[in-house]
């Protein structure tokens, strides 16, 4: 679903999303995509999916409707995005995203946010990692650059909490609802889509490919 909003500084693209949302997962490469084929810097923020998921994580429920629910998620995914999905490992359990928030703000304040990004998806999604785990979030930080005692250092201070703590909040108050929710430009798209949709909409705004503006 795709809808036009206001916007008052120059053309941007943010994401709200949740690490542990396959949907978001998804979206990381046609993200990633975008932003190297327009020259562009996504901002990504948190929309925190399940708030009262314990740090330990929280078991699936197991019952009849609830695996036809994965199993429709699996079929759909195998549909939609049929290279990604080989790659995709299902987590057993239900995540706690906080901590990971915390670490993004970390990394964007060494200017590393968007490839720190990339890496957790990668990890959790692919290698089965536990993303509320700092030897996850430190291994994360490595591959996007950080040095791992540096991002153990930011977690343990708690210096970071409250502002993710804020960051959540806001994404509440703009009344974001799902995951991912996408703002290029003026439109705000809710939910996933194909990579031709997001760049229609790029170029409906005016937006041209990298290789067209050094042309």
């Amino acid at each position: 679903m795709t809808q036009n909003v206001q916007t008052d500084a120059g053309f941007r693209v943010v994401v709200f999303a949740d690490f542990v949302c396959p949907y978001s997962y998804l979206a990381v490469d046609q993200i990633d995509r975008l932003a190297r084929e327009y020259d562009l810097k996504p901002l990504w923020r948190p929309h925190w999916l399940h708030p009262d998921t314990p740090l330990e994580g929280a078991s699936r429920d197991n019952t009849p409707e609830a695996q036809a629910k994965r199993d429709r998620l699996k079929a759909w995914i195998r549909e939609m995005a049929p290279e990604q999905y080989p790659r995709i490992r299902f987590p057993e359990k239900r995540q706690y995203s906080f901590r990971a928030f915390e670490a993004m703000e970390f990394a964007y304040d060494c200017g590393v946010d968007a490839e720190f990004k990339t890496a957790l998806y990668d990890l959790m999604w692919t290698r089965g990692a536990n993303i509320a785990e700092q030897d996850t979030l430190a291994s994360a930080g490595e591959r996007a650059g950080i040095e791992p005692i540096e991002m153990r250092q930011a977690l343990a201070s708690g210096e970071y909490v409250e502002r993710a703590l804020d960051a959540v909040n806001g994404a509440r108050r703009i009344g974001i609802t799902s995951t991912p929710t996408i703002f290029l430009g003026r439109t705000r798209i809710n939910g996933w889509h194909y990579y031709e949709v997001l760049q229609s909409v790029l170029e409906q705004q005016g937006v041209q490919p990298k290789e067209t503006l050094l042309s």
